[in-house]
């Protein structure tokens, strides 16, 4: 594995931690704000610093991400 694929394995994996605790947090029952606030505060304590603009793409990248998944429903499924 040379130096770049080890650096792009572990951007990879920070970037999908990242966007699975702004997901969880999102859908937590709390209120938008709080949630907000936590997504933020968690991206400044690794670093990543966001502009009002940024961020408010982030969470609806988020958010999409949560609408777009879909569930097939049972008639779909072949029972053998």
């Amino acid at each position: 594995m040379s130096k770049g694929d080890g650096f792009a394995l572990v951007a990879a994996f920070l970037g999908g931690a990242i966007a699975g605790a702004a997901i969880g947090l999102l859908f937590a029952p709390e209120k938008g704000e709080d949630q907000r606030a936590k997504i933020k505060e968690a991206l400044e304590k690794r670093g990543i610093k966001l502009d009002k603009d940024s961020f408010d793409k982030l969470i609806d990248e988020i958010k999409n991400i949560g609408k777009k998944k879909e569930v097939a429903p049972v008639e779909d499924f072949d029972a053998e």
